[in-house]
């Protein structure tokens, strides 16, 4: 039996990283292979399965960080354990045990601007390290294979690509679930979402922009769901200077029950940032059956060429021309949907587990040789 200790740290997080861990602990536990899930993490996931062994952290997670490294330390010298994964980007690495980190992208060295100068400086401290160390490195696309083996020098052996899978949560709705969330949210009856971060890299000015142009032709008002992150201060006044702001519904976070429903009423879904590691949620988008457009950048381009309406996210004349030409073409809009459920479908965290349960065993096998 294989003994896998796996960084639960952001369990709780409503993050990608966390819902990355989330996902990927549920599909282990339903691969038919024989291994124990040691969980390192502040609170309990709920699932009960003889698969699982938690190791609990203090709830407080701050001191839970500072205490990770003496705690996953205590547990390995009292433990077998054949294989530790920090699922989000790092963690304390021993060698006496083989080492996984997932690194989800490399934004910090990307443009270090997009974020407050003491979240770029804790990241360019830790995530080298632990790409350095580790056994081996998980990325959620080549393009971030690409991008570490350029940073970093590292060999394509201590690298392997695993896509993410899309929940089976999403799916086409039916038209009285879209009504019900639609008056419990105030949304109009036609929409553009965008669902992500307020934050920097996700470039929502000239999305704003873009949409703002389209907005004579189309009169579809936008709809954006996600946390304020930082650095919002170019965000909060492009759009409290629209011409068109009483059709901006600003949501803020919405309950993932919740997201589904308005995901489904959508018109289009609009992605268009400035860089990616791989860009879930217009894979969710599709699954729901709504037409998607993308930015022609990195991950997303790699994902989504062929399957969504891909732009310059520095182009407002291309932003706002495809948005009217999705909207216009019925022909096009009804090819963007059908291809992209199918396309949507093949992403399953069933395979991403198995993949990455594949990548647990060939570590091992690695360091025993």
């Amino acid at each position: 039996m294989i003994n896998i200790l796996i960084n639960g740290i952001q369990i709780g997080n409503k993050s990608g990283t966390g819902r990355y861990t989330e996902e990927l602990i549920k599909a282990l536990l339903n691969v038919p292979e024989n291994f124990l899930l040691h969980l390192c993490a502040t609170s309990k996931l709920d699932i009960t399965s003889p698969k699982i062994k938690h190791i609990s952290l203090p709830r407080d997670k701050i001191i839970a960080r500072l205490l990770l490294p003496y705690y996953i330390k205590s547990y390995i010298s009292k433990n077998k354990i054949d294989i530790i994964h920090h699922p989000a980007f790092y963690g304390p690495i021993y060698p006496e045990v083989p080492t996984i980190v997932t690194i989800h992208d490399l934004a910090f060295l990307e443009n270090p601007k997009w974020f407050p100068i003491h979240m770029s400086t804790y990241y360019k401290v830790t995530i080298p390290k632990s790409i350095l160390n580790a056994d081996m490195i998980i990325t959620d696309s080549q393009y971030i294979a690409s991008q570490i083996k350029k940073y970093f020098n590292i060999p394509d052996t201590k690298i392997k690509t695993i896509y993410l899978g899309v929940s089976d949560s999403f799916k086409p709705v039916s038209t009285h679930e879209i009504s019900k969330i639609r008056e419990k949210y105030k949304l109009p009856s036609r929409y553009i979402l965008y669902l992500g971060t307020l934050e920097p890299r996700k470039n929502i000015p000239n999305m704003i922009r873009g949409w703002e142009k389209s907005f004579p032709a189309v009169r579809i008002p936008i709809v954006l769901i996600g946390r304020k992150g930082w650095k919002t201060s170019e965000i909060d006044k492009v759009i409290n200077k629209s011409r068109y702001r009483e059709h901006i519904h600003l949501l803020g976070y919405v309950e993932d029950e919740d997201i589904l429903y308005i995901m489904g009423g959508a018109e289009l879904f609009l992605y268009l940032s400035l860089y990616e590691g791989f860009g879930l949620p217009p894979l969710e988008a599709m699954k729901c059956g709504i037409p998607v457009i993308v930015s022609n950048t990195g991950s997303l381009k790699e994902i989504y060429t062929n399957y969504a309406i891909l732009v310059d996210p520095n182009n407002v004349d291309n932003i706002s021309e495809s948005i009217i030409r999705v909207i216009e073409d019925e022909s096009q809009k009804r090819t963007l949907i059908a291809n992209g459920i199918i396309y949507a479908n093949s992403f399953t965290w069933g395979k991403t587990a198995q993949e990455t349960l594949n990548v647990y065993k060939q570590c091992i096998l690695r360091r025993r040789r």
